[in-house]
């Protein structure tokens, strides 16, 4: 990555954080945050990092997929524990940590540079399509009051249709894709010989990802669902998983910004402010910060420890 990009993406990320930090303090200012510590808001706020947690073994389960029909297979064994001890180097400055991460533990667990690399690629894309179709077509369905007068939203099945094709084209063209995916990120050539997934890996991969977002949706329907009790209509679980996906991508194309911070946060803001109110959205985008980290903290814990026990001479 360009140290200019890197740059424009870390700045990006600290304005939309300062953005979200100034809009939490003028919503919050003169209520009573003491009942955001009652047991069922805390307990809610755990199931929630636990579906979050559940993100690595499914992950690791396409990983190993994608790696078995490029004809590098790799156990569950090997792919689990890679992932969970890796996911917590997004946090670091640059948001490449856990790839650089990823790429030296599978080094050292035997997989070759090719497979990792064409693996990583696939997955990216496919992951990339996954969370832009769930977004858009969940936002279609249950749009943000802000977008709701849009004149394009009047057309939703063609708009439903479109972006069907466009994913199934996604999902055909997916080798040439998945070597401009390379190119982008300073992957490398891909390696001579390497064969490309086939289709039905590649879409089995995909609804793997698409999974992915609902099982966060849940969570922060959970969480919702115990702030607002009022608002838990199934609308709102569509709302949630959409608003979710669409900030997720953001922050994860957004160059240099660590694990999406502030980004998401000011998306998730703009997205659930009329549908939960302020006090209710910003309670709910602080404890899915919290999940999440807990999670990747979880994660990176037990993910070392099976690496340790694994390899007890490192």
């Amino acid at each position: 990555m360009k140290p200019w990009l890197r740059a424009l993406g870390i700045l990006v990320s600290l304005a939309a954080l300062g953005f979200f930090v100034v809009y939490a303090r003028r919503s919050l200012a003169g209520h009573d945050l003491r009942p955001l510590l009652e047991p069922g808001i805390i307990a809610s706020t755990g199931l929630l990092t636990l579906l979050y947690a559940s993100l690595i073994p499914i992950t690791a389960f396409a990983w190993s997929r994608l790696l078995a029909d490029i004809d590098r297979p790799a156990p569950l064994g090997v792919t689990l524990p890679i992932l969970a001890t890796t996911q917590f180097g997004k946090y670091l400055p640059g948001n490449v940590g856990h790839h650089l991460g990823r790429v030296l533990l599978s080094r050292s667990m035997g997989l070759g540079m090719g497979a990792i690399l064409a693996s990583m690629a696939y997955e990216t894309l496919l992951v990339m399509l996954a969370g832009a179709h769930v977004g858009a077509l969940t936002l279609l369905a249950e749009a943000p009051a802000a977008l709701r007068d849009w004149p394009i939203l009047e057309h939703r099945g063609a708009l439903f249709l479109g972006l069907s094709i466009a994913v199934a084209l996604g999902l055909a063209g997916a080798p040439g894709l998945a070597r401009l995916v390379r190119r982008l990120r300073g992957l490398g050539p891909e390696q001579a010989g390497m064969r490309s997934p086939r289709l039905s890996v590649s879409i089995s991969c995909y609804l793997l990802y698409a999974i992915n977002f609902l099982i966060v949706g849940v969570g922060l329907f959970a969480v919702a669902a115990t702030l607002a009790p009022e608002a838990a209509e199934p609308r709102l679980l569509v709302l949630l998983t959409g608003a979710f996906a669409c900030s997720w991508l953001i922050g994860y194309i957004a160059p240099g910004a660590p694990a999406g911070l502030g980004i998401r946060e000011a998306m998730l803001a703009f997205w659930l402010h009329d549908a939960l109110g302020p006090v209710t959205s910003i309670t709910l985008i602080v404890a899915l910060r919290i999940a999440t980290t807990v999670g990747d903290l979880l994660s990176f814990a037990w993910g070392s420890l099976w690496l340790g026990r694994r390899n007890p001479q490192r």
